[in-house]
């Protein structure tokens, strides 16, 4: 079994590999979808862990001219990746204690709120904004109640865009959809002037009369999400691997890692590999996760630890070579297959990985 070529110069450290490529034709695919909206990328945190800077500046060479992020400072390392030209839009809106940073780097706040939108105006910053409204979420947004108050702030001011977000867009039949819609144009039409958002990737699947002017990509643009229809095609963008640093066999009783919660059941070999939570393999894989090497399975054992996770390899052909990388998403270990074996969400499993990860992105 050949040993990784890059894990000498890599370091003994998990890496991920992200295939910038895909990222492209993965928006474009969404984009040939909803052909009637404008497409915008969400790429907050870090684009979903792949890179904010390098995702935005290779979808802006696609034809990507507006970005969501959550965070002024976020918005602040795209503009610097991309330049100027190209709308950034901040969902959670200014405080007082950022609005400096709007007007430095041409950022457009989303305001979630009379108070949002009051402090905004009299900032007096001559650049355009957002309204967000809570159409039934009950998350963030400003409240239906509130649109009389919003309409005599904005008087002649109409903000560039109107948005709202679905609560149950991952699933078609729920009613929510249909009365988050109905809630939606209800309130658009006293803004005729602005754009209209109300869909994020899943809700595009909805049909055409969610997607308005603009529809916002997130986690489709990455190769996860919801069930596509057939004509999309997408794919992970993302390869998480981790190099192995010990193998070694345990007999039948013998038990491995904190809290001694795996028993071997016969003679087993297992492998420790470089990848733990404070890298962003979360806790709930012990016993439960999975990762490939050479097409072959081999199951998390034991608790996993701050630094380490251990996986039986006893269905190997043969015993690998320290160093070599046991990939855990990937084409061979799917980041939807992933997340629902350790009983999350495939947005989790990509945005919480750590600093110590080695990322190269490719094409």
């Amino acid at each position: 079994m050949n040993s990784d070529p890059l894990a000498d110069v890599m370091g003994e450290t998990p890496r991920a590999e992200i295939n910038l490529a895909t990222i492209e034709a993965n928006y474009l695919a969404l984009k040939s979808f909803a052909a009637s909206a404008e497409t915008s990328a969400v790429v907050k945190a870090d684009a979903y862990g792949h890179g904010a800077a390098q995702v935005a500046a290779r979808l802006q060479t696609a034809g990507c001219t507006t970005f969501f992020v959550a965070y002024p400072h976020e918005g602040v390392a795209v503009r610097d990746a991309i330049g100027p030209g190209s709308d950034i839009f901040i969902l959670h809106g200014p405080t007082a204690a950022d609005i400096s940073l709007f007007s430095s780097a041409a950022l457009i706040p989303v305001c979630n709120s009379v108070e949002q939108l009051e402090l905004w105006l009299r900032a007096g910053i001559k650049m355009g904004y957002a309204l967000h409204f809570d159409t039934g979420m009950n998350r963030l947004g400003i409240r239906p109640e509130s649109l009389t108050d919003i309409l005599q702030l904005t008087g002649d001011k109409s903000p560039l865009l109107v948005m709202s977000h679905l609560a149950c867009a991952d699933a078609p039949g729920h009613e929510m959809n249909a009365s988050q819609l109905e809630r939606f144009k209800s309130i658009a039409a006293h803004f005729p002037d602005s754009k209209k958002s109300l869909s994020a990737t899943a809700g595009i699947y909805l049909g055409s009369d969610y997607h308005f002017d603009l529809v916002r990509l997130g986690i489709g643009i990455y190769g996860g999400g919801p069930a596509r229809p057939p004509e999309v095609r997408t794919r992970p963008a993302l390869k998480l691997t981790a190099p192995i640093l010990s193998v070694f066999d345990v007999k039948e009783g013998e038990t491995t890692g904190y809290g001694a919660s795996f028993t071997a059941r016969r003679p087993t070999q297992l492998a420790t590999v470089a990848l733990g939570y404070a890298d962003g393999y979360l806790r709930s894989a012990s016993n439960y996760g999975f990762g490939i090497l050479d097409g072959t399975p081999c199951p998390v054992v034991g608790r996993i630890s701050m630094d380490m996770t251990t996986v039986d390899i006893s269905d190997l052909p043969e015993r690998p070579e320290l160093q070599t990388h046991i990939e855990f998403i990937g084409p061979h270990a799917g980041l939807e297959i992933q997340a629902e074996a350790l009983g999350t969400l495939d947005y989790e499993l990509t945005s919480r990985l750590g600093g110590r990860i080695s990322r190269v992105w490719t094409d």
